[in-house]
């Protein structure tokens, strides 16, 4: 049975791992030197690899290997990976989250290692725990029974209480470079014995928006279509309106250019994209805009890669304020009445008129 690219290409070693040097620096200086936490926090974006350096810690703990830790090749890292490793325990806390399910984490906790040297619970977005599982799991957290450690992995930490924060290490993970993520997608196309323009794979990584799973999981909808990849494939195959189709909508009406935006409306409609969520999308575009007019550091705040962010500041340059907060308002409008519209397409046509006007 097939399977999917970002389970396929794992990272299983922390040398493997994509774009989180400032993490695997301090985890591997904490494993040699036998200081590591007993509770971690991971906090990131989505598909930057929360939950796969948690699995990589995990077999570094227990890794039978004299060498560089984790080998990855040894029983312990295999069974870890397959999932067969008693002493590594990863619970979902978006269906896990009540109390009652903490209070059992705390009397299965209390039982040593049977495979391995350390107990390790992973527990993946621990922003969904309730307050009174946060609460029920904080003496536990702050002094777990001997070789137990946890990992918290959570892509909102705002959410959970400072009490958590306070008895974990905190590590943030950033979001992967294009670069980065396309250079590694070519050594992904080559093992598998394919072959893809680079402009195409750049065009993947800037859709992916710094997150490696995304970008796996769009390669494999190209790859769907063939192993030769060329970026007229990728415009297809994912029928996208990707940032580029945005800056491009937004230039057409910065210049005044009705026709073109209007064509660039439709070509896009004409590769699937539903008219109404397409509207969402731009008036997104342009609040990223006025973040990026208006702040230091954008990037805190907006869900985009740095690549973005820089493409957005030129075209940021070109528009004052008040034409962008005009847009945002206008779009609202649009959008709300489309809802319920016989044509939608129609609506937001008038609305790229008045804006081009």
């Amino acid at each position: 049975m097939y399977q999917a690219l970002y389970r396929s290409f794992r990272p299983d070693t922390f040398d493997t791992l994509l774009g989180q040097e400032h993490i695997v620096r301090i985890l591997k200086n904490q494993i040699k030197n036998g200081t590591w936490g007993h509770a971690y926090l991971f906090c990131g974006t989505r598909g930057t690899g929360k939950t796969t350096t948690a699995r990589i810690l995990a077999k570094a703990l227990n890794c039978d290997s004299e060498g560089e830790k984790p080998c990855g090749t040894c029983e312990t890292c295999r069974a870890i990976a397959s999932g067969s490793f008693l002493d590594v325990v990863e619970i979902d806390a978006a269906s896990n989250n009540g109390v009652d399910d903490v209070r059992i984490l705390r009397e299965e906790v209390n039982f040593p290692p049977v495979m391995g040297r350390t107990k390790v619970y992973i527990i993946d977005e621990a922003h969904m725990l309730t307050g009174a599982a946060c609460n029920a799991l904080l003496k536990t957290l702050e002094e777990p029974p001997k070789d137990t450690v946890f990992i918290l992995a959570t892509t909102d930490p705002e959410k959970l209480p400072a009490t958590i924060h306070s008895r974990c290490i905190r590590l943030d993970f950033r979001r992967v470079s294009e670069e980065v993520m396309a250079k590694r997608f070519a050594e992904i196309i080559e093992e598998i014995g394919g072959k893809a323009e680079p402009e195409a794979l750049a065009l993947i990584a800037a859709n992916a928006d710094g997150s490696v799973r995304d970008g796996l999981s769009l390669l494999d909808r190209c790859l769907a279509g063939g192993t030769d990849i060329t970026r007229d494939d990728v415009l297809f195959l994912l029928g996208m309106a990707g940032t580029e189709v945005y800056i491009e909508m937004t230039d057409c009406v910065l210049n005044k250019d009705l026709a073109g935006a209007l064509r660039c409306f439709s070509d896009v409609l004409a590769e699937g994209k539903e008219a109404v969520q397409f509207a969402k999308d731009w008036m997104e575009h342009f609040r990223s805009l006025m973040m990026i007019k208006i702040l230091d550091r954008p990037q805190d705040i907006l869900n985009l890669s740095m690549e973005n962010i820089e493409r957005l500041r030129e075209q940021s340059k070109r528009a004052d304020l008040d034409f962008i907060r005009g847009c945002i308002t206008l779009l609202s409008r649009t959008i709300a009445d489309a809802r319920y519209a016989h044509r939608p397409r129609t609506l937001i046509e008038i609305a790229i008129v008045r804006m081009s006007r």
